[in-house]
């Protein structure tokens, strides 16, 4: 069993090399599947890292998973959002639905300023 643990891979990376990262950083881990456990800690703060692995959740559900990308059940990712509060950390595990959404909202409106700033 391995684990590689990332700290925000994204900075100083174009949103659509972030979007391609994504895409690695899963094939790192399941591409291997059946060979060998793997697992992959990852500290990010990327809204586009989180969508993609949410868009191939929901590609696979739907069957539109293009050729070569990386096949993603909700049960292999875990998001947990840390937040610090007076009292210390409140820790929020966030679920995926079969069909790449989120079962519950984002704590703080982490996605919510991309809507405010379109609308």
């Amino acid at each position: 069993f391995s684990v590689m643990s990332v700290e925000q891979p994204e900075l100083h990376i174009h949103p659509a090399v972030q979007c391609k990262l994504a895409d690695a950083l899963a094939h790192s881990v399941l591409g291997k599947r059946k060979h060998k456990e793997r697992s992959l800690i990852l500290e990010t703060h990327s809204e586009h890292l989180i969508l993609r692995l949410l868009r191939r959740i929901r590609e696979k559900h739907e069957q539109e998973l293009p050729p070569g990308a990386p096949e993603i059940d909700p049960e292999d990712i875990s998001v947990i959002y840390v937040e610090k509060e007076d009292a210390g950390v409140k820790i929020t595990h966030l679920p995926i639905t079969e069909d790449g959404d989120f079962e519950k909202k984002w704590p703080k409106g982490f996605f919510e300023e991309r809507t405010e700033e379109l609308f």
